[in-house]
């Protein structure tokens, strides 16, 4: 799949933060996988996909970027050489953004 589109800054994806895990060592690491739901829930934190194909487990966690502004724009949007790496090359997959510029073809 190729990513398609153009950030239209709405902000969503400054939100949360979104952390890819291996699910066997999460799993291993807390007994189960329910257990971990509980732990990370105890965190304010959450378990939201499960790619046992990939061995992969997304985490997410509600804490905003501290460059995000009131109005949801980005502070370092107009000064790419200062976003960070991973700000440039979201979304790496398809994400569940309600009306997120890109796309996946």
């Amino acid at each position: 799949m190729q990513r398609v589109g153009e950030c239209r800054m709405c902000g969503e994806c400054c939100k949360t933060m979104r952390i890819t895990g291996v699910l066997s060592h999460i799993a291993a690491q807390h007994g189960s996988l329910e257990e971990a739901r509980a732990y990370y829930s105890f965190r304010k934190a959450s378990i939201t996909q499960i790619d046992a194909e990939r061995d992969a487990a997304l985490i997410e966690l509600e804490l905003p970027c501290d460059k995000l502004r009131p109005d949801n724009t980005c502070a370092l949007h107009s000064t790419p050489g200062l976003k960070p790496l991973i700000c440039h090359r979201y979304p790496l997959e398809p994400d569940d953004i309600a009306g997120c510029g890109f796309r996946f073809v």
